[in-house]
């Protein structure tokens, strides 16, 4: 009789066990309530670390742009580097070497030792480069730099000027070939077809070759490269005829390029560099150091 009682007891408290409708609305509310709490804290973080990812890609593409423009300015002829605002340009050194300057004093026979010094007072056509190793090879179409002066733009001093005048240096002069003019190589010499006068010696006894000039030109939300185009006195602020291109950038919303002679042998070049991408936007600055050393 008593384990009866126990089991009808306990059979009465099951049939009273359960929630009401108060318990069951509530208990619904709470879990809305959190499910947003929650839902809102991990979609803030989403959208934190979508702003962080796409912050940090626009830090790489800039930066990497950047790069390659210091890359391309520490390998221009000394004193060819100009800017113009949102235009950057200069002469590309495809090789370079140094020229004799004083006749070998160990030379059996003085005459062609003599001959083997680059000529600076008349038009010569022949020059021994001095090097260890490999000789300098000569690229398409090649031009010859030597004494390339700061006068940027000056006939005869400067690679983007004509022939002198006369004044300063001889009449039909330059620092550079032109195009008329036939570069070969033998053994350890460069020849020169018809014979040229240079206006200035460098220093170092340097020469360099080249063939083109190359620009960097931020324009229509974009930084674009141009290369391959004739070396011309004017600074092009457009796409130069008959040049190469290729997308250095884009999504660019302002570039400036500015360059500050610091003494007579270092310049700077200063870019700065924005660009956006949905409505995220990032700003670099680059200082390069420029070594004008002709």
């Amino acid at each position: 009789m008593a384990i009866e009682r126990i089991m009808k007891a306990t059979l009465r408290a099951a049939n009273h066990t359960g929630f009401t409708l108060v318990e069951l609305v509530i208990t619904i509310s709470l879990m809305g309530v959190v499910s947003v709490l929650v839902s809102t804290m991990v979609g803030n973080q989403m959208l934190g670390y979508v702003d962080t990812a796409r912050r940090s890609d626009l830090v790489a593409r800039a930066d990497m742009a950047l790069q390659m423009i210091a890359r391309d300015v520490r390998s221009a002829v000394p004193y060819s580097v100009r800017v113009s605002g949102a235009a950057l340009e200069w002469v590309p050194v495809l090789e370079w070497g140094r020229y004799r300057k004083r006749p070998d004093a160990g030379a059996a026979d003085p005459v062609l030792a003599e001959a083997a010094v680059l000529d600076f007072s008349n038009p010569d056509t022949l020059f021994e480069v001095l090097h260890t190793g490999t000789m300098p090879s000569l690229p398409s179409n090649p031009r010859l730099v030597v004494g390339n002066s700061p006068a940027m733009g000056l006939d005869g001093l400067n690679v983007y000027g004509g022939l002198s005048s006369g004044g300063i240096v001889p009449i039909g002069t330059h620092v550079i070939t032109p195009t008329g003019i036939t570069l070969g190589s033998s053994g350890n010499s460069i020849s020169m077809n018809p014979g040229f006068q240079f206006a200035l010696g460098s220093a170092a006894g340097r020469f360099y070759l080249v063939n083109h000039a190359a620009s960097y030109i931020c324009s229509g939300g974009s930084i674009t490269r141009y290369g391959n185009y004739n070396i011309q006195n004017a600074q092009p602020a457009s796409a130069p005829p008959s040049s190469t291109s290729v997308l250095l950038i884009d999504g660019v919303t302002s570039c400036q390029f500015g360059y500050t002679a610091i003494d007579a042998t270092y310049g700077m070049l200063t870019i700065t560099l924005q660009v956006t991408e949905s409505g995220e936007s990032v700003t670099l600055s680059r200082v390069i150091t420029i070594e004008n050393r002709s």
